[in-house]
């Protein structure tokens, strides 16, 4: 692996939130539970930091 290039944020999966972090939208949102009486729905993409790995590593697609 290269540790420069094979992280989160260089991913095709990954969708930046902020500056250091994002979702992964390798598989679809799980059910993150029911604690908040505040929210519609409670499926979410992790979150992940954008220098965060992973063995299912895919390049982003370059324009």
């Amino acid at each position: 692996m290269n540790d420069q290039l094979e992280r989160c944020g260089h991913c095709r999966y990954y969708q930046p939130l902020e500056a250091q972090g994002g979702q992964c939208h390798r598989y679809p949102p799980m059910f993150a539970g029911d604690a908040s009486p505040r929210e519609a729905h409670h499926w979410r993409f992790p979150v992940v930091g954008s220098h965060a790995w992973c063995g299912e590593f895919s390049p982003a697609q370059t324009a």
